[in-house]
């Protein structure tokens, strides 16, 4: 019977073996395991109670002489190292065992809590305290992922496997590495970047390996790293996945604007493209920015590259502030205003002569005192467009306004020329003119209205 002797060895070594708490452990087997080797060993007197205490028979101890025990150790694999837990040294992974490596997975990437004396607990145990027989092996795993190329995830399996190691062995070694690394390394799933790295993941990592690389994200030779990392954080770094992580939250921060225009210069237009389309942190910063930005890779970068890249996240920061500043000024200038105040002025002189429901609506905005004067355009804007506010825009949004805004002037100009209290001039030449044009068809006086709105 499997593990028979294993049971029999334990019970010789302490006849209170049954008693202990840690039984799971020290056994290496299962619940069901040793109820099930205990009562066959009962049943076949190679055991026996004595004072709630188990011995060994004489039965019992002849059964070892003729079966005893064997080390996992062997001259066929030599870096293979002793291991308890008999269900680590299964070629296919047992159910239990892959729920457990779930849960060691969700505990050391996701901080989820882990239960005493349970199957993860013991692998911890077993294959990652500090007096570990796989500490060596966990060692080499480590130097082996953070190389400092990108590692396929096949050939590490590949590699210590090939030391007489099972697939769940290494999977848990390489769990911890990943976990106490995970600031460092950028994995990568058919080939796209993976921002998070959790316990679905990992578990798509262990059953399909050919999917995943993984590489470290720290360039000591990159010293420009550490300017370009301050420009978006407050601590240097050289860690091209902070850098990356920073830059991408940056990006998907900014207002739908933004991320839309293509009113943006164009070594910014093509930072923004090639950001929001990265599939790659190391090749993002090592080729594809300072490319766009100076057609140099990252190591032949200087101070030019750091100017441009701060130039673009500026321009990115600001695209809409600028947006919104620009349509307030078009908004003046059509009214042939300086202020608010001055144009308030101008429609309360004209209110009640004003009978279109635009303008009445656009008489409230303008008049509004309450709002300060971001929110003011932002107001206006909105009710001129119909639609969402500004940052929201696209640039066919700000086309739009613009060619609305010209007509509500122009129906503005109309009536205030019409009722005479435009204040554009008080000479008796201005007051000559302007008989002349009402003397004029209307549609000959919208002609030269537009030609004034227009400039």
């Amino acid at each position: 019977m499997q593990y028979l002797n294993k049971l029999l060895l334990c019970v010789e070594k302490d006849s209170t073996i049954f008693k202990n708490q840690d039984l799971n452990f020290i056994v290496g087997l299962t619940n069901t395991q040793i109820k099930d080797l205990k009562k066959h060993a009962i049943t076949n007197e190679l055991i026996k109670e004595e004072k709630k205490e188990y011995f060994l028979t004489e039965k019992g101890r002849d059964y070892l002489k003729d079966d005893p025990f064997e080390s996992w150790c062997s001259g066929e694999f030599p870096k293979r190292p002793e291991i308890n837990l008999e269900y680590l040294k299964l070629d296919k992974m047992p159910p239990t065992l892959t729920k457990a490596i779930r849960c060691l997975a969700r505990n050391l990437l996701e901080g989820e809590e882990l239960k005493q004396n349970s199957t993860e607990a013991y692998l911890v145990k077993e294959l990652l305290s500090d007096d570990s027989s796989c500490k060596e092996i966990k060692n080499e795993i480590e130097e082996y992922i953070l190389q400092g190329k990108k590692v396929k995830l096949t050939d590490l399996f590949d590699k210590f496997m090939s030391y007489g190691l099972t697939k769940s062995i290494v999977a848990v070694l390489l769990l911890d590495v990943l976990a106490k690394n995970k600031d460092i390394l950028a994995i990568y799933e058919k080939l796209q970047f993976q921002l998070k790295l959790n316990q679905l993941m990992f578990d798509r990592m262990i059953f399909c390996p050919q999917n995943f690389e993984v590489q470290k994200t720290i360039m000591e030779d990159l010293p420009i790293l550490e300017d370009i990392s301050l420009v978006l954080s407050d601590k240097p770094t050289k860690n091209i996945l902070d850098i990356t992580k920073a830059l991408i939250y940056f990006i998907r921060d900014l207002e739908k604007y933004t991320l839309n225009t293509e009113r943006l210069s164009k070594k910014t237009l093509r930072f923004r493209n090639v950001t929001m389309n990265a599939k790659d942190p190391i090749s993002l910063f090592n080729r594809d920015i300072p490319k766009v930005l100076t057609g140099k890779m990252l190591s032949e970068c200087d101070s030019e590259f750091l100017q441009y890249y701060t130039n673009s996240i500026d321009e990115l920061k600001n695209a809409t502030k600028n947006m919104v500043a620009e349509i307030n000024i078009f908004f003046f200038e059509s009214f042939k205003s300086k202020n608010r105040h001055e144009l308030t002025c101008r429609f309360e002189a004209i209110e009640e002569y004003i009978g279109e429901k635009e303008l009445k609506i656009l008489f409230n905005n303008v008049v509004e005192k309450d709002a300060d004067d971001t929110l003011w355009i932002n107001r206006i804007a909105t009710f001129i467009n119909k639609s969402r506010v500004p940052k929201d825009w696209s640039d066919e949004d700000v086309a739009d306004f613009k060619v609305k805004v010209k007509d509500l002037a122009l129906r503005f100009y109309t009536l205030e020329a019409t009722v005479g209290t435009s204040n554009l001039g008080q000479s008796k030449s201005f007051d000559k003119l302007i008989t002349q044009i009402l003397s004029l068809s209307k549609a000959e006086q919208n002609v030269i209205l537009r030609k004034v709105v227009n400039g």
